[in-house]
């Protein structure tokens, strides 16, 4: 029972902050135009997605331990890798972009301001590379695949 309970919770964080990082890339789309409420939504998206993804890889790791799974589990292995991946990201081209968001969340940013920050270019990238992960994240842990080259 407690198993299944973790193992949803696991599910649910990591769908939901998937979901939440294609709804900021969207918010971003609209804030390019300067407007800055989408944008402010944009930010405060990013942060509770960064909450999700925390939660769900806590519970994921609680699952594993539950599930008596190896470490050494192939698909775990390269989802592990992927998070990794997945984290290096996030610190090399989007944190460095979230930091910039201070005065747009005190309301002292000009549109022009705006539509530079929701259009940084690199942050983009960084933030595109960060769903595509996520989604093969969770693409292996759904399928669980048998990634052993040597069977």
């Amino acid at each position: 029972m407690l198993y299944g309970i973790v193992s949803g919770l696991h599910a649910s964080a990591m769908c939901a902050a998937l979901l939440v990082l294609v709804a900021n890339e969207l918010l971003l789309v609209w804030a390019r135009r300067g407007q800055q409420g989408p944008a402010r939504i944009a930010i405060f998206a990013n942060r509770f997605a960064g909450v999700l993804i925390s939660a769900g890889i806590l519970a994921g790791i609680v699952v594993v331990f539950l599930g008596g799974w190896s470490l050494l589990t192939p698909w775990l292995v390269a989802s592990l890798v992927l998070v990794g991946l997945l984290v290096a990201l996030e610190r090399k081209l989007v944190r460095p972009w979230s930091m910039q968001a201070q005065p747009m969340l005190r309301g002292a940013i000009s549109a022009t301001e705006v539509k530079a920050f929701a259009g940084n270019k690199r942050a983009l990238v960084g933030r595109i590379g960060m769903i595509m992960l996520f989604a093969l994240i969770v693409v292996l842990m759904v399928t669980k695949p048998e990634l052993n080259p040597f069977v």
